[in-house]
């Protein structure tokens, strides 16, 4: 029997280890697509690049840049934390974590950046220097940290614990907590705060709106119910990014479903046979709903009702991020670290970049028209988000 929580990589990892019990067992696990072949239609404009530090395993070290008006906050997986310049690229800051391996991060806001460890420490230092201000241990290993406001910042923990912590202090406000099934993926989605509420997902496949005083439940929703006989044919996690767009929120659950819920009430809107763990994103001037499915085919949607779009099949199980999407262009990571630019229009691809060596290991970060990458290799990248016709 798991007594814990067994967290994953890649769900076909776990498939091909099982495929490959047999010490002569042929490996029949489908590899993934080749770089596709493509007609370029613009030249992807990268800003500056510059390495941060020693890099992690794309599955444990979930590192998100944390931006400000003039600051890119990072950290590599030892523990020292960079403050770069938005502009440039140059090093404001640097300073060093003692005994801790970043597992999580980075969540900005109120003067302070916060990170999450492997050891379950929620960690905040401060943006004018650097300075450690607090550390918090918390229950288990920090697997995401949402953005700070309202003075407060929340840390997701392996054992499916939501903590509001202090912002000026780290004293945790109120936990609350959704049981963790024996077998879940290695993930978890940012929790992310809105005007008064928190809005979180848990590996149960359910949808929670929390009051952002005291985490006491407004609503709750099903995204996802567990089927199957065994343990791997039930995981449902609902761990992707959830965008929001004219009132309502779109959660996907691996092997579950996709739904568009009110922010007001939970009440579901649409739904529809779906596969995701990456989830997906929407501009509002395009209004395409682009979802990463857990095949890394990327899927454009018509957020009203869910009517499918278009397929780009061309990056199948190359690990793809959650799109970044941008006007009528969505932008995609993968396991190789490169970048690709995707038409809204019908799913093309438009444009390819290569930033790093390692892979891309979390959705990349838009702010005013840049996009802020980090690869396995402890490289991050300011990129233009969109490409021009050459």
């Amino acid at each position: 029997m798991i007594a814990a929580a067994l967290r994953l990589g890649l769900v076909s990892a776990l498939v091909l280890s099982l495929a490959a019990c047999g010490l002569w067992s042929r490996d029949t696990t489908e590899p993934p697509a080749p770089l596709p072949e493509f007609t370029a239609v613009g030249t992807p404009t990268t800003l500056w690049s510059r390495s941060i530090g020693r890099g992690g395993d794309r599955f444990l070290w979930q590192m998100r840049p944390g931006v400000t008006e003039d600051l890119i906050v990072v950290a590599d997986v030892r523990g020292r934390v960079t403050a770069l310049e938005l502009d440039s690229g140059s090093a404001r800051w640097d300073t060093r974590l003692d005994d801790v391996q970043v597992a999580a991060g980075m969540g900005v806001g109120d003067d302070i950046a916060v990170l999450g460890t492997l050891e379950g420490l929620a960690i905040a230092v401060n943006l004018d220097d650097g300075d450690e201000i607090w550390r918090t241990q918390l229950s288990s290993e920090v697997v995401a940290v949402s953005a700070v406001a309202g003075g407060q910042v929340i840390a997701r923990t392996n054992d499916g614990r939501l903590h509001a912590l202090d912002a000026a202090s780290g004293s945790t406000r109120w936990t609350a907590l959704r049981t963790t099934p024996a077998l879940s993926l290695r993930g978890a989605q940012v929790p992310q705060i809105l005007p008064g509420r928190v809005l979180a997902s848990f590996d149960t496949g359910r949808l929670l709106m929390l009051g952002a005083g005291r985490g006491n439940v407004l609503w709750e929703a099903t995204v996802g119910i567990p089927s199957g006989r065994s343990e791997l044919e039930r995981l449902i996690d609902a761990d992707g990014y959830i965008p929001v767009h004219r009132g309502a929120a779109f959660a996907a659950t691996y092997q579950g479903r996709l739904v568009a819920v009110t922010l007001d009430s939970g009440d579901t809107i649409w739904s529809r046979e779906f596969s995701s763990y990456q989830g997906g994103d929407i501009d509002p001037e395009s209004a395409v709903l682009v979802m990463t499915a857990a095949d890394s085919h990327i899927w454009g949607l018509d957020p009203r009702n869910g009517g499918d779009l278009w397929q780009q099949r061309d990056l199948r199980l190359r690990g793809v991020t959650a799109p970044v999407a941008v006007g009528d262009q969505a932008v995609v990571g993968d396991y190789q670290g490169y970048l690709h630019w995707l038409s809204l229009d019908d799913g093309s691809i438009m444009a390819r970049t290569r930033p790093g060596s390692g892979a891309i290991v979390t959705r990349p970060v838009l702010n005013d028209g840049v996009l802020y990458v980090i690869s396995a290799d402890g490289r991050v990248s300011a990129i233009r988000a969109r490409v021009d016709d050459d």
